[in-house]
């Protein structure tokens, strides 16, 4: 069945929550740029990919529509990035679960495609706590996706943004939106989610990439997406399985 809630009719939702079917799951995503060869809807699309695939495996949960734009702040140098401020992105997320709430839905799992949602999630777990919500803060998530792609031979940690793991899924989820002929390496130093927040993007990787895209596939593009998806299930169960 279709998991996604802008998928289905207001009819098919009702049948599924009288099915029992009363988990969500929300994403928060991004609209920036990604390098010269992937689109700015990168984030929002494999983090659809992403809620998908942990909704199929909880069994019990349909996907909310993807929140999109999100803190970019960090992307503002490239043309075409998007941004909000962290307090319209948490009332966003507020306005989410109350309007799911209304409906019948009694369980949330969050999490973020995009690595500048991070700080954003973390602090509003902290000042407005959910009983009902799990919310997923831990970006090492994705070490799963590079953990997947060595038995392809690849052995890289740099990034993720726009490099082998981001360029795969796309070539897995939407070949056409992806220009190969554009790949190239970018920043592969090291560097933290807190000083690429400080410095910005452009200041790190004069072509948008952190980590090098060169030799992706999509058949390591499927390996990464379930891989995260399993990793993301793993994070979810715990806490309110």
């Amino acid at each position: 069945m279709e998991r996604l809630i802008e998928r289905l009719t207001w009819t098919e939702v009702e049948a599924a929550l009288a099915r029992g079917w009363r988990r969500c799951v929300i994403c928060t995503a991004s609209t920036e740029q990604h390098g010269p060869h992937l689109p700015e809807a990168t984030d929002a699309l494999i983090g659809e990919a992403l809620a998908t695939g942990l909704a199929e495996r909880l069994g019990d949960a349909l996907v909310a529509p993807v929140i999109r734009p999100a803190c970019s702040e960090h992307h503002m140098g490239f043309p075409g990035s998007l941004t909000i401020t962290p307090e319209l992105l948490i009332g966003l997320l507020e306005a989410y679960l109350a309007s799911l709430r209304r409906h019948g839905f009694e369980r949330f799992v969050v999490f973020s495609s995009h690595g500048g949602n991070y700080p954003i999630l973390a602090r509003w777990q902290r000042e407005r706590p959910h009983p009902d919500t799990t919310v997923l803060t831990d970006v090492g998530l994705f070490q799963a996706g590079f953990e997947a792609i060595r038995r392809f031979g690849r052995n890289d940690s740099a990034g993720p943004h726009a490099e082998v793991l981001e360029t795969s899924m796309m070539l897995h989820l939407h070949p056409e939106q992806v220009h190969m002929e554009r790949a190239e390496t970018g920043f592969t130093g090291e560097l933290g989610l807190e000083g690429l927040l400080e410095r910005g993007m452009r200041a790190v990787s004069a072509n948008g990439i952190i980590g090098d895209p060169v030799g992706a596939t999509a058949e390591m593009g499927r390996a990464v997406l379930e891989a995260i998806s399993e990793r993301l299930y793993a994070m979810t169960v715990g806490p309110i399985g």
